[in-house]
């Protein structure tokens, strides 16, 4: 990996070759957050904040002086992971049980954080959790899963945070795309049905994403919004009949997950990062062609409609 330098992208417009860009030599573009204590005194939740690359991102943040707040399914998962965090460092580290696929506990948990920092705001939230489909199936309130964790959660969590007097008027909130959802054109709520493959549901996710952190930005222009393209990182590869030439595929192009943790590190700690920016880990802040899926301004206005009336629904049930 190379020292950041916050360098400015046009991506290529062919999809093929905006890809390639973006997995090409990816170890040696992707950069290194400088080590600065800037956080000190911060507080950041995080979502899925106790493993892969949320694990090394809750590290990097307190390695830079941040208190977090994990919020994600496993205890003894999170337990293991503050363990970890807390070797090295002697910030506060606290977990809150939620599951993205359960608007209710994601509220509650809200709730607890609320009692608990009733006096501290949160600086930081990073909206790193997400899931990658297998199969069709639903989440606790019958919305399709990789719509209710990659999106739907998110939006519950901002609004409830917002509800709860929790955010600081000036807080930061970075968000993990992903270059992906390039190629798809469409983002519904049901994004994986029997005519949809695993690649289309997950793009289609990540597109989700892009409209969504681009309409919060634009609805609560108070607060600095940015997105993160994190790197193809390598999890959970390697094993099975073909473990070889997956091997081999993560070790020349694919990413750890520290480094892909590097890009929402920067985000959240260095000078002159453009409020609104997409941030890529080979590309640095990229700059959209104006016919880009993410910037439909319409859709994006749409999407974002949909998720706030969905909110209300569940927010004014746990009032």
């Amino acid at each position: 990996m190379k020292k950041f330098v916050n360098k400015i992208t046009k991506p290529p417009k062919n999809t093929f070759f905006r890809i390639f860009k973006a997995i090409w030599r990816q170890k040696a573009k992707t950069p290194i957050c400088p080590n600065q204590l800037n956080l000190n005194g911060k507080l950041v939740l995080i979502t899925g904040g106790n493993n892969g690359i949320g694990l090394e991102t809750s590290k990097g943040l307190a390695a830079r002086g941040a208190d977090i707040i994990i919020l994600a399914r496993s205890e003894i998962k999170t337990k293991q992971a503050i363990e970890e965090i807390q070797k090295e460092n002697s910030v506060k580290v606290s977990f809150y049980k939620a599951d993205l696929a359960d608007i209710d506990s994601i509220i509650n948990a809200v709730k607890e954080i609320a009692n608990t920092f009733s006096v501290r705001k949160i600086d930081m939230i990073v909206t790193n959790a997400g899931i990658t489909p297998n199969g069709y199936s639903t989440s606790v309130q019958g919305y399709e899963k990789v719509f209710a964790v990659n999106v739907l959660g998110h939006h519950i969590l901002f609004k409830a945070c917002i509800e709860n007097s929790l955010l600081r008027n000036d807080a930061n909130i970075i968000s993990i795309a992903g270059d992906i959802y390039i190629v798809s054109k469409k983002s519904t709520p049901d994004y994986f049905t029997k005519k949809e493959n695993i690649t289309n549901a997950y793009s289609q996710s990540k597109l989700g994403v892009m409209w969504w952190g681009y309409a919060l930005g634009r609805k609560h222009q108070h607060f600095s919004v940015n997105l993160v393209h994190p790197g193809v990182v390598a999890t959970g590869l390697g094993g099975g009949k073909h473990g070889l030439i997956r091997r081999f595929i993560r070790k020349n192009l694919m990413i750890s997950p520290k480094e892909g943790a590097q890009t929402t590190l920067i985000c959240a700690t260095q000078p002159n990062i453009i409020n609104g920016g997409y941030y890529h880990n080979t590309m640095g802040q990229v700059i959209l062609h104006q016919d880009d899926p993410a910037v439909d301004y319409e859709k994006s206005e749409k999407f974002w409609n949909l998720l706030e009336d969905i909110a209300l629904i569940y927010l004014k049930k746990n009032k």
